[in-house]
């Protein structure tokens, strides 16, 4: 026995280097080496073996991982689960092997003096590889998850057996493996390589009967299925700590991938594991990781129920550390940021209890009050359009609490109708449907701020009916149309006393677009 494992290395090393030589010597040798391994080694040996020449610093595995996978496929029910050996000792085998592939692949760390910059060429050996190793991946999982007819009965329970439990254990290691590679945009991948780590998810999801990503994270309730989440989360933790995630490229993308499939009921088991990560993406400097923390902490929040945020403040430290990200002069992070926000607000602002009584100052407040300190007087056009975003979203979520900053939100909707800010004039439809919320919710206020608030709303549909610049007809007939909406609901608020003043400015100014807002306002009075 010593003197059979004592030769398999050399035999093994022949196949891997087998491929230099030349065609007639390759074909003639290589169906031998492989038929007389079958029939002198065991599994057990070819797996051990095999496993030590992987983890050998050698240049080229890819001759070695072809000709194992002939050996594997060559290979017999039987030869695969021998009756004499333990079904459990031999899936950690499989398991082993396995494991020592995907180690081929793993993304290298970055070295710190290396965080801000990236080359491609850094990563050549992983994208050479990662279609081979994937390939002998797939054909073992092939080989394992066989259904011949000519099987014996025995054999075909025990491969059966076998096959759950190896695929039970590799399928966390595969999912990390290959969603490493979906990105083909990332230095570590291309389009070949997302090729076939998208093949040989979608196997080990098929051997394993799941009918999709999500059910392979989070199993099914309906049946016995369960979830590689946890385990997934488990294999990732040692990779996202506060030392260690800015030198793991890959983990960051593997753990978005897996979080924003992960649905309620299933994330709230697994929080307090997701949100440490996603605040230290969150604080980081580098936009693209800040992005990713608030598009985590946005699926969080909508698939966590409330109450469970709630515990150990976990809601408050999410609104403190999104609400450092209003500080951000990046039009994308502001945005999504204050969309995250209203979300947090939700879950920490309780309804009141008794009517009549005036509520407290709370975080949505403190949210309005930021954004309009920061709309005032700002020059950027971008940010300008970022803070008027989600602005209509703010005062729909107040309510009739925005009449605390009514005075500051009227500035700065009558600044902001006044500015152009190009083409497209995102920010003037944002403010008008902004207006138009404040109309809605301030209702009992508006009488006291009709004249100053129409006198804007007609100046801008006169500035859009008489704007010769590169704004297409369809913008001004939609911001002018947006206008008389508003004009029409401050009318409604002040019951008609803006008519008199509507009448005398059509008559008096012959301009189509301000006859048209006037009728519309007009009819709607009298057809109420």
């Amino acid at each position: 026995m010593a003197d059979r494992v004592a030769n398999l290395p050399c035999l093994l090393e022949q196949l891997r280097l087998s491929e230099t030589s030349g065609d007639e010597n390759r074909t003639q040798s290589d169906p031998d080496h492989v038929d007389f391994i079958l029939k002198t080694y065991t599994v057990t040996e070819v797996l051990s073996e095999l496993c030590t020449e992987i983890r050998k610093d050698v240049p080229n595995k890819a001759p070695l991982l072809d000709k194992s996978l002939q050996i594997f496929q060559q290979s017999s029910t039987c030869w695969l689960v021998p009756d004499d050996i333990d079904t459990e000792a031999l899936s950690k085998q499989y398991v082993a092997y396995i494991t020592s592939l995907l180690s081929i692949i793993q993304i290298p760390e970055q070295r710190p003096s290396e965080e801000e910059i990236v080359h491609d060429e850094d990563f050549a050996n992983v994208k050479e590889v990662a279609p081979n190793v994937l390939k002998v991946i797939c054909g073992l999982l092939k080989v394992l998850d066989r259904n011949e007819g000519s099987q014996v009965e025995g054999d075909s329970q025990r491969l059966q057996k076998l096959k759950g439990m190896v695929f039970k254990k590799v399928a966390p290691g595969i999912a990390c493996g290959c969603i490493a590679f979906f990105g083909a945009e990332q230095p570590w991948s291309n389009d070949c390589c997302a090729s076939s780590a998208q093949d040989t998810l979608s196997l080990i999801m098929r051997c394993c009967n799941f009918i999709n990503e999500s059910e392979m994270l989070c199993g099914s309730d309906d049946s016995d299925k369960v979830g590689v989440f946890g385990s997934i989360l488990s294999l990732l933790k040692p990779s996202l700590g506060r030392d260690s995630w800015k030198k793991n490229l890959s983990t960051r993308q593997v753990f978005y991938w897996c979080v924003v499939r992960v649905a309620r009921p299933y994330l709230s088991d697994y929080v307090n594991s997701v949100l440490p990560p996603v605040l230290l993406f969150l604080d980081d400097h580098q936009l693209e990781n800040r992005l990713l923390g608030v598009d985590c902490l946005q699926h969080v929040l909508k698939n966590t129920p409330a109450a469970e945020l709630r515990w150990y403040n976990r809601a408050a430290v999410i609104y403190d550390a999104l609400y450092a990200t209003l500080y951000s002069q990046e039009p994308r992070l502001v945005e999504k940021a204050v969309l995250c926000l209203l979300d947090v607000c939700a879950v920490l602002e309780k309804a009141p209890t008794e009517e009549g009584v005036p509520q407290k100052a709370s975080q949505s407040d403190a949210l309005l009050r930021h954004v309009l300190s920061n709309m005032q007087h700002e020059g950027k056009i971008a940010m300008r359009r970022a803070y008027c975003r989600h602005l209509h979203l703010i005062i729909q979520h107040m309510g009739i609490r925005c009449v605390r900053h009514l005075n500051r939100l009227l500035r700065v909707v009558y600044e902001y109708l006044e500015v152009y800010d190009g083409p497209i004039e995102t920010a003037r439809k944002d403010i008008l449907s902004a207006t138009k919320a404040m109309i809605i919710e301030a209702w009992p206020r508006m009488p006291h701020h009709a004249q100053p608030l129409a006198k804007a709303l007609l100046k801008l549909v006169i500035d859009m009916s008489m704007d010769e610049s590169r704004t297409p007809e369809n913008v001004r007939e939609e911001i002018c149309a947006s206008a008389t909406e508003c004009l029409v609901l401050l009318n409604r608020c002040c019951k008609g006393e803006l008519a008199e003043d509507m009448r005398a400015v059509g008559e008096e100014i012959e301009i189509s677009a301000v006859k048209k807002c006037v009728k519309t306002v007009l009819e709607d009075m009298e057809n109420p």
